[in-house]
């Protein structure tokens, strides 16, 4: 500690020094100059290209669907982010205190005026008829496809007439914005802005950093511009610092993801030239499967007989044309030429599910989800197969309750409080019931060591939830007499009086064991009794057993089968317990007494 202290205040007597400062080098990011970045993707695939084979390809459509549908299904709900914070350091705590452990000073609960706003403004459509569960499926899908998703908050600035100046903004709304046309504008290190300049009244105003100024139209401070939406009819949007949330799910970095659509787009358009072959096979106008070749050497009166055999297959389905094959070589005969392939040929049922699994492993959905239970272990292992998706669900769930949320409640300037999704499997009564319990319980055994509860509002939630008030600090109260805690046994010393020596060892009370307040002389009446229970008849029931192996008991009664009585225990039998055979079961019979 010592070493730590003048650690710190050579560090602060050195502040006050001229020293000349430098820094290590800031690696820079393999771009190629600053301004709008372009995402990088391999073997020449555009963004709207994967789109289109994620919405065309039947598979990979219904694992991503299925994932959306099981990370959003049961909403999102408000959460206090702590129970009790200091006004003077901000030190945050999860349980009742009255003041601040670390500094002293006063505490407060979370502010309920912050969310007012934001809670109604997720309760309202944007102006595209989007409610803010179906933003955050739009969002998901964006993740999945191309590892990039754009949030835009929709501002509205107040600004003083007279010094120009924003007082302060509301967000009138949110909507998504396209990673198809969405840039982020950075310089060669990564960083956001670097480049361009634009006034929050005049967008089209634009300058370099290069140049210097003002707004021209309202004379107005330019801001750094962090993104730009190249949408629409040629003419680029930019946004500043704090109206764009962009967030990465499976490689997040400085600037754009990587997308798994692009990672897997060769078993993607597998599968999309696979359905089309099939649907091509079953179109009317398809490839013949084969031909039949027939060698004769009278080829006007082949085509007569086929022609009169096409006639009575019409008439009668059943009948069975006779073919006689003559030729002036000898070599005639009929030749089935075959020009397809069929599906079991090439193996197109094992292709497609192994393809189909890989892409389902990636994301995390199990065959169950796609309704498909014969080739993974059947019914009998359909629990593990939903654990693997709930594990794939959980870890989509925090990307949204940690970086999405925490930025859209940050651009909104609410702090004290966090928005949580529910999780996709609800949890019955009885897990509930036994939970509840179990707080209960430890509520019970707070009490006993001197804390307070209190039960905590949860905001409609129905778990049972309690903070602890510390107790206050008590000196020990010394035994009467100096007699051990608990006192001395009923009927005192027991005859012959303290053995030679003292107390023998492993006889007396262990560390720290004593008897529990109120279980002393003062005690109830017949509690003592349930304590230190009198000797069973026969010899049996207090006492240390024996070691060794019980000796059977010859059975006297007939009937059932079952034994008139225990069995007995090998060793001496007394009907007087010894002073150690007493004081074990004291300590046995204190450990499991339910009042203490």
């Amino acid at each position: 500690m010592a070493d730590e202290d003048s650690r710190i205040s050579r560090f602060l007597s050195a502040l006050g020094k001229p020293f000349k400062r430098r820094s290590s080098p800031t690696p820079s990011m393999p771009l190629w100059s600053s301004g709008v970045q372009e995402p990088v993707m391999a073997q020449g695939i555009t963004i709207p290209a994967l789109y289109a084979v994620s919405n065309e390809c039947l598979i990979l459509r219904t694992v991503l669907s299925k994932l959306r549908q099981e990370m959003f299904r049961r909403g999102f709900y408000w959460e206090k982010r702590f129970h009790k914070k200091c006004t003077q350091c901000g030190d945050e705590f999860t349980h009742e205190v009255e003041q601040c452990d670390v500094c002293g000073g006063q505490v407060r609960g979370p502010d309920i005026d912050e969310i007012t706003y934001p809670k109604w403004l997720l309760q309202q459509d944007n102006s595209m008829e989007q409610s803010f569960i179906h933003i955050l499926h739009e969002i998901e899908h964006d993740l999945n496809v191309v590892d990039d998703a754009f949030l835009i908050y929709i501002k509205e600035y107040y600004v003083e007439p007279e010094s120009k100046e924003i007082s302060f903004f509301r967000v009138k709304e949110m909507v998504r914005g396209d990673p198809i046309f969405m840039r982020i504008v950075a310089d060669k290190r990564g960083v956001r802005g670097g480049r361009y300049k634009t006034c929050l009244i005049h967008r089209d105003q634009v300058k370099t950093h290069s140049e210097s100024g003002n707004c021209e139209e309202c004379g107005m401070d330019l801001h750094d511009v962090h993104y730009v939406n190249m949408a629409g009819s040629g003419k680029t949007q930019y946004f500043v610092e704090g109206e764009v949330v962009h967030i990465s799910k499976y490689n997040p970095s400085k600037l754009y993801g990587r997308s798994p659509v692009n990672t897997m787009w060769r078993q993607a358009m597998t599968l999309t030239a696979m359905d089309n072959y099939i649907y091509t096979a079953y179109q009317k106008r398809r490839m013949p499967k084969g031909i039949i070749s027939v060698t004769t050497d009278n080829l006007e009166s082949m085509k007569s007989f086929w022609k009169s055999v096409d006639e009575k297959m019409e008439r009668d389905p059943h009948y069975i044309p006779k073919v006689g094959i003559e030729s002036a070589t000898g070599r005639g005969g009929v030749n089935w030429i075959k020009f397809m392939d069929t599906l079991e040929e090439m193996q197109y049922i094992g292709v497609r599910d192994e393809i189909r699994n890989r892409i389902a492993a990636y994301f995390g959905v199990s065959s169950v989800f796609m309704m498909d239970t014969g080739k993974s272990g059947g019914l009998n292992n359909e629990g593990m197969q939903i654990l693997v998706t709930n594990r794939a669900v959980e870890f989509g769930q925090k990307v949204y309750t940690d970086v999405l949320f925490p930025k859209i409640l940050k651009g909104m300037g609410v702090f004290d409080w966090k928005l949580t999704l529910y999780p996709n499997e609800e949890e019955d009564e009885i897990t509930r019931l036994r939970r509840d319990e179990q707080e209960l319980n430890v509520a019970q055994r707070m009490v006993q060591l001197g804390y307070t509860p209190e039960l905590v509002d949860n905001g409609g939630d129905k778990d049972i939830r309690f903070v602890y008030k510390k107790p206050e600090p008590q000196a020990p109260a010394a035994p009467p007499g100096g007699a051990p805690p608990g006192g001395m046994p009923p009927g005192g010393m027991p005859p012959g009086g303290m053995p030679p020596g003292g107390m023998p060892p492993g006889m007396g009370m262990p560390p720290g064991m004593g008897m529990p307040p109120g279980m002393g002389p003062q005690m109830p009446g017949g509690m003592m009794q349930n304590i230190m229970p009198p000797p069973q008849p026969g010899g049996q029931g207090m006492g240390i057993r024996n070691r060794g192996p019980a000796a059977p008991e010859r059975r006297t009664s007939a009937g059932s089968g079952s034994p008139v009585s225990n069995v007995q225990q090998r060793g001496p039998i007394t009907n007087t317990p010894s002073l150690a055979q007493m004081r074990s079961e004291a300590i046995s019979n204190a450990k499991n007494y339910k009042g203490a």
